[in-house]
């Protein structure tokens, strides 16, 4: 996604393009395109392309996974810097992978903490395997199997590399031939955490013709719960249409459509799926879009709901729903990606949830009628897109992606929202034309100059603290929360508790904790001392000038109904809020056990260890040579030797060094043992409290106390 400098710099480009073009100008293509990254080059011509995944987030790095088993990282802004993360044909040990098929990521792959989070999952064919109680395979058939279509489970480490220790098979098909394995792995991009056919995997099983009157074989689409049970790999969702039947395997969605190219979820608002498949009926084969809700059998009859069928079949990775904003005139159509004899084209859909979906009867009473007809959008005629194969996919903010496979290169859709109404008549007056348009040119630029300082302070840090709640509170009877603006001491917005479905913190953009209703979606201690950790990682890190640090918790009410409360705002040098750092630290950890014991109790235990003393009370906490030494500073005095200590002045040493060498400890005072006990209980106390802040990790705290023991042995 272009930033507001780089779309001020194109829209000045465009004027100017505009301004200089005469005869040529009242042909200017409605769309625009901009290379957002380039892949590597393929070793040979059977290496084909076969997903392209943006990682979750505001990253705009990619996942680029091709059908010879190798997946890459790219990154947008630096073209030469692809990483190969994974080759299945390296780990083959005693039979070669054959093909990679399916490639997808985990919805929760960027939410630390949770379930998914940097999982991503692979389906690939390989010859069939020595232990044939692990398929999955129709029970009626007789004849054998020679291949296997695998699913595997990947996780990422710390480093954003391949865990090898974590590779799991999720499930094994087997299949007749090479050509009938996983076409597709995909979750419901729409589905929240708290809806329950979250994180649920729907996998595209394509036809094989010899097996096409048993379920499994007919093309078909399956649902599981990929994480592993105690049962299995996988577990079966009980809602799954045909749990309950007999005659039919429960882990089927849909089944009896052929050979499926893509499916998608084209309305956020409800499950149906969109097929786009090569369906067989009274013998002659056409391509269908239909309509699938679950529980289908079209082997005994054809899709009763259906809106298209194109006289060419559409390739795989031809069909998504556009909801971008790059390109408004193409906002909630089906976007459809054909070849018109050598050229692509970019032809549409129109798509309304309420407009009745087309059926069989009235296919047959008005053919010419019935179906949609595409509406031709671009032809793509531009060289960059000129390509045996091309493909089209999605960003993260559901932005058009184009992918010649033959070069590499990765486009992204930009609509030109620059309306030009030349005639031949206007072209005779070119010279009065140009010079008005120079004149509307300065006029536009001078425009777009204050709307791009305005944007800029728009996002400045003290806007962000004005849009967002910056307090919130209990209110009398403890029922509800409070939400307050910046400096208003008035509630604008009172949440009942038992509204609340999500709760999550925030440092930055990252989510490194979250509470909602889901099962084992609670709070404990374990969960409080890793957030801990996280926290002081970030405050020890140098804030440099322009550099944002935010603490923010979300509260979810429903599915589009958020609430930020930013907490915590800091600059460079320059604290925005209020509250200390540790101050807002503590509060946000008290502020999830509250909410995890009222909305998920049965997985939130009782609270163990709690900070009971903020930071800044410790400096006033009554040991009065402290008040001048920063907690930090004091962590670092009792750390190893190992660590870096901080520089000091006379007087910070000549306080650490009455730190260091307590009256406890001192030669004068050795035989004074009651107040020796005291001060090393004082002293535990003190290495307690700075673990419990964040300043001393686990391992810290264990050789400051042991270095703390050993002195006291020493002057005994």
């Amino acid at each position: 996604m272009l930033s507001a400098r780089n779309s001020f710099f194109l829209f000045v480009l465009l004027c100017l393009q505009l301004t200089f073009s005469s005869s040529s100008a009242s042909e200017q293509k409605q769309y625009l395109l901009q290379k957002v990254a380039q892949a590597p080059q393929l070793s040979s011509n059977n290496n084909q392309w076969l997903q392209l995944i943006e990682q979750p987030g505001n990253s705009q790095n990619y996942f680029l996974a091709n059908r010879q088993g190798k997946i890459y990282q790219l990154s947008q802004d630096k073209p030469k810097n692809t990483t190969l993360l994974l080759d299945l044909q390296q780990l083959a040990t005693d039979k070669a992978i054959i093909q990679l098929t399916a490639f997808t990521l985990h919805p929760n792959f960027s939410l630390r903490d949770q379930e998914g989070y940097a999982t991503f999952y692979t389906a690939h064919i390989a010859h069939a395997s020595d232990n044939p109680s692990k398929r999955l395979i129709e029970t009626a058939i007789d004849q054998s199997l020679n291949f296997d279509s695998v699913i595997t489970e990947w996780q990422l480490n710390s480093a954003k590399k391949i865990d090898f220790l974590t590779q799991r098979e999720v499930l094994k098909i087997a299949i007749p031939t090479q050509e009938n394995g996983i076409t597709q792995l995909s979750f419901n991009p729409f589905s929240k955490s708290w809806h329950d056919d979250f994180g649920l995997l729907y996998i595209a099983l394509t036809q094989s013709p010899r097996l096409a009157k048993y379920p499994l074989y007919s093309g078909a689409i399956l649902r599981i719960a990929p994480q592993k049970v105690a049962s299995g790999s996988y577990s079966i969702p009980h809602s799954n249409p045909y749990y309950a039947n007999e005659s039919i395997d429960n882990i089927l969605y849909l089944l009896g459509a052929g050979q499926i190219t893509q499916f998608i979820w084209p309305d956020k608002y409800s499950n149906k799926l969109l097929l786009s498949h090569q369906y067989q009926l009274k013998g002659s084969s056409t391509h269908w879009l239909s309509y699938g809700y679950g529980g289908e059998d079209w082997r005994e009859y054809s899709p009763k709901n259906f809106i298209y069928q194109p006289k060419e079949a559409l390739v795989a990775n031809s069909l998504l729903m556009y909801q971008g904003k790059n390109a408004p005139g193409l906002r909630n159509k089906l976007i459809l990606l054909q070849k018109d004899k050598q050229y692509w084209q970019l032809n549409s859909l129109p798509y309304n949830n309420d407009s009745p979906e087309i059926t069989i009867n009235q296919r047959k009473k008005s053919p010419d009628k019935a179906l949609s007809k595409p509406q031709s959008e671009w032809p793509l005629q531009q060289k960059e897109l000129n390509a045996v194969q091309l493909s089209l996919f999605q960003d993260n903010r559901r932005e058009v992606l184009f992918f010649n496979e033959d070069s590499g290169a990765i486009y992204q859709l930009f609509q030109q929202n620059i309306n030009l109404g030349h005639n031949n008549e206007d072209a005779k007056k070119s010279t009065s034309g140009s010079i008005a348009f120079f004149f509307a040119f300065i006029v536009c630029l001078f425009g777009s100059y204050i709307v791009y300082q305005k944007n800029i302070q728009k996002n400045s840090s003290k806007a962000l603290v004005r849009r967002e709640f910056s307090n919130l509170a209990l209110t009398e009877d403890k029922l509800a929360i409070n939400l307050f603006r910046r400096h208003e001491h008035k509630a604008e917005k009172v949440i009942l508790l038992t509204e609340i479905k999500q709760c999550q913190i925030l440092l930055g953009d990252l989510v490194i904790a979250t509470v909602n209703t889901s099962l084992g979606r609670g709070f404990n201690d374990t969960q409080e001392h890793e957030v801990r950790e996280i926290f002081h990682k970030e405050q020890i890190a140098k804030m440099v000038d322009y550099r944002v640090r935010r603490i923010s918790l979300v509260i979810n009410t429903g599915e589009k109904s958020s609430q930020v409360i930013c907490l915590y705002l800091r600059k460079g040098s320059d604290r925005i809020t209020k509250g200390s750092y540790f101050e807002v630290v503590d509060a946000v950890l008290d502020w999830c056990w509250l909410i995890a014991r009222h909305i998920n109790s049965a997985h939130t235990p009782k609270r163990m260890i709690k900070a009971k003393v903020a930071a800044t009370e410790i400096v006033q906490s009554g040991h009065k040579s402290h008040d001048d030494t920063p907690l930090h500073i004091q962590a670092a005095i009792i750390r190893p030797a190992t660590h870096i200590e901080p520089t000091l002045d006379k007087k910070s040493k000549q306080t650490i060094e009455a730190q260091q060498c307590p009256p406890a400890i001192t030669k004068q005072n050795k035989h004074n043992n009651g107040q020796i006990e005291t001060e090393l209980v004082n002293a535990l106390e003190k290495l307690v409290k700075l673990q419990l802040q964040g300043f001393l990790s686990v391992d810290e705290f264990a050789q400051a106390k042991a270095k703390l023991l050993d002195s006291l042995n020493k002057t005994q």
